[in-house]
């Protein structure tokens, strides 16, 4: 057996949260980038913009439920490689469209870089080589999604403003692929018979013979079910408040202010994540969820009841705690409950449908805001979601089967 230091899947971990930080960075949050920058360069109007960006994440979570099974078939190598070309060829496209329809076209291509190198992909991926700190693992590797937003977004958001959209980008692609293809060549080669992390028994002895269960087989597990239903609560409201979070802060703090306080939503998202890493692996992941839950539950209570800068901080503090977990814990339940042939397929359809989901949510919170005239009914209806969710999540009909 190879020792904890030499064992390959510590730099499967760090490609994964190389390839976490580039997809946000190019795939999500650079999102708002495009937008902008389309906006001056175009004259588009952020609704005829904002609708491409619908069809983005719905027409991806369609490639997003197939990634699993592709990579538990082909690798994650030619996968991630491919991905992370296409994403970048998607992206130059963006610097030289000029009629909005073409727009659509680019997130085309964009779209399976979104799925290569987004949750379903990167949880597939650590699956295939941790098992007992398979928690750890995740959510090291999942904090360079956080780190996207924390780092990669603010420089490329810099970039632009310094060098001009299309320079900004072509460089982005440039240093993504040039650092990102040879990791990828080094760390995603297939693990070796008898390589395992130390305490991890060989990966056959957990397998159950037979076919992963279809899609369909899973959505009719009342398991299954009440924890897919749960996350898509959770991040339904989590993506809603994060789209409006600084219109909703901004009155108040001021626009910097608002920044500030996006930046320490971030960071707690990043210790929050680390937090959790270093103890799911020991105990009930649907409690730990649940807890999570809570926590931006109580976020929540305390943006609706104060108005006080330390106030509107705090709350910000609080529900960033969950932001980075509700995308790692899924997966945990998933490797908890299910044998590890279903792992893939599960995961995959999860995000999916997560995605699906959280999608609507920004236009939502919207509407209610224009019809309220202010804030508070959207946040209540956020907490309504996250309290339904921390509830739905304890429920687990039939028995639980591990893989380990």
């Amino acid at each position: 057996m190879e020792t904890n230091k030499r064992y390959h899947g510590w730099w499967v971990v760090f490609c994964s949260f190389v390839i976490a930080l580039y997809g946000w960075g190019l795939g999500f949050y650079g999102l708002s980038l495009y937008l902008v920058a389309l906006q001056k360069a175009q004259g588009w109007s952020p609704a005829t913009i904002s609708s491409a960006v619908t069809f983005y994440y719905i027409a991806g979570a369609f490639l997003v439920m197939q990634v699993g099974d592709v990579i538990h078939k082909r690798g994650a190598r030619p996968v991630v490689i491919a991905g992370a070309g296409l994403m970048g060829v998607g992206v130059l496209c963006l610097t030289v469209i000029d009629r909005p329809w073409q727009l659509y076209l680019a997130f085309l291509l964009m779209i399976p870089g979104w799925a290569a190198m987004g949750g379903g992909s990167i949880n597939t991926i650590i699956a295939q080589w941790f098992n007992r700190r398979r928690g750890l693992a995740a959510s090291l590797a999942l904090n360079g999604a956080t780190c996207g937003g924390l780092l990669f977004a603010p420089a490329f958001a810099w970039a632009i403003d310094t060098l001009g959209f299309a320079t900004a980008c072509m460089a982005a692609v440039a240093f993504v692929l040039a650092t990102l293809w040879p990791l990828a060549l080094f760390a995603l080669r297939p693990r070796r018979d008898g390589e395992h992390d130390a305490g991890d028994e060989p990966s056959a002895a957990h397998d159950i013979g037979g076919e992963p269960m279809s899609r369909g087989q899973l959505l009719r597990e009342p398991r299954y079910l009440t924890m897919v239903g749960a996350f898509s609560l959770g991040l339904l409201a989590q993506i809603s408040f994060i789209s409006h979070q600084v219109a909703y802060l901004e009155p108040t703090l001021g626009l910097k202010g608002a920044g500030w306080a996006v930046s320490a939503t971030s960071l707690s998202a990043l210790v929050g994540r680390l937090a959790v890493g270093l103890v799911i692996d020991r105990v009930d992941r649907r409690a730990a969820s649940a807890a999570v839950l809570c926590v931006q539950v109580s976020a929540m209570i305390v943006l609706l009841s104060s108005e006080s800068l330390f106030g509107l901080y705090l709350g910000c503090v609080l529900f960033g705690f969950g932001v980075g977990n509700l995308i790692t814990l899924p997966g945990l339940i998933v490797q908890q409950e299910f044998p590890r042939r279903d792992f893939a397929r599960a995961v995959s359809l999860n995000v999916a449908i997560n995605q699906l989901v959280a999608a609507t949510g920004p236009s939502i919170l919207g509407v209610l805001h224009d019809l309220s005239g202010s804030y508070r009914t959207s946040l209540m209806v956020c907490l309504a979601l996250q309290l339904a969710a921390a509830i739905l999540v304890l429920f687990r009909p039939r028995g639980a089967v591990r893989d380990a």
